[in-house]
């Protein structure tokens, strides 16, 4: 049995496919990766926390890295970026957000991403039933197109997750000020370049983020 059907059989009401799937076509696309061997040695030894997760927005000894130098060119245009990593034993969806270039994701331990598009927010609320699964094989590298909702990966086993993250730098900075009462889009803005919707039930509520997701607060059994 793959890690996709296990996955699938214990998770019977959430759409899960892989990211060679044509499904994924309108969400992001696979890259061909650059100096791979290098980029899983830097990932497997950023560590995994026992508990949570843990986001580092830029880690230098990756961003050192040819296949990032590689990234930065092909899919950022020469744009500056961020490479740092998220890495942890999340399952929960929680929270959506977005940004307005792409990201870039690769793991060694393989992971699901769960993704919604632009187009199935209306006024503002994205409803838990229009996101859906799409696991990353390990030592696979992705692009989540610009304005893609996702949020922090979901572990597939006990030992969770790594997570490469490459974005234009800055992003994710923290604002001067954050206004979650503002009208259309400018509510959503919650740190530099990040526009984020989060469940009511989730810690980004208790600390003051825009409610945006209705249903079920999706958790990925394994």
């Amino acid at each position: 049995m793959t890690t996709l059907d296990r996955l699938r059989g214990k998770n019977p009401d959430l759409p899960l496919y892989c990211v060679t799937d044509p499904a994924f076509a309108p969400y992001g696309q696979v890259l061909a990766c650059e100096g791979a061997g290098a980029l899983s040695h830097a990932m497997e030894g950023t560590g995994i926390p026992e508990r949570g997760n843990r986001y580092v927005a830029s880690e230098p000894a990756l961003e050192a890295l040819d296949a990032v130098q590689a990234i930065e060119r092909t899919v950022f245009g020469g744009m500056p970026v961020q490479a740092g990593f998220c890495n942890g034993r999340g399952f929960t969806l929680n929270a959506e957000e977005y940004h307005k270039c792409s990201e870039v994701n690769y793991s060694t331990t393989g992971l699901v991403l769960l993704l919604a598009l632009p187009s199935d927010v209306h006024d503002r609320t994205l409803d838990s039933r229009d996101v859906k699964g799409f696991y990353l094989p390990p030592e696979t590298l992705v692009e989540i197109f610009p304005r893609v909702l996702h949020f922090a990966p979901c572990r597939i086993n006990e030992s969770g997750f790594n997570c490469l993250v490459v974005l234009e730098r800055g992003t994710n900075a923290p604002l001067p000020a954050v206004d979650t009462s503002a009208p259309g889009e400018a509510g959503l803005l919650w740190m530099q370049n990040k526009w984020l919707l989060c469940h009511p039930d989730s810690p980004q509520a208790e600390k003051g983020a825009f409610v945006g997701i209705t249903g079920e607060n999706l958790t990925l059994k394994i």
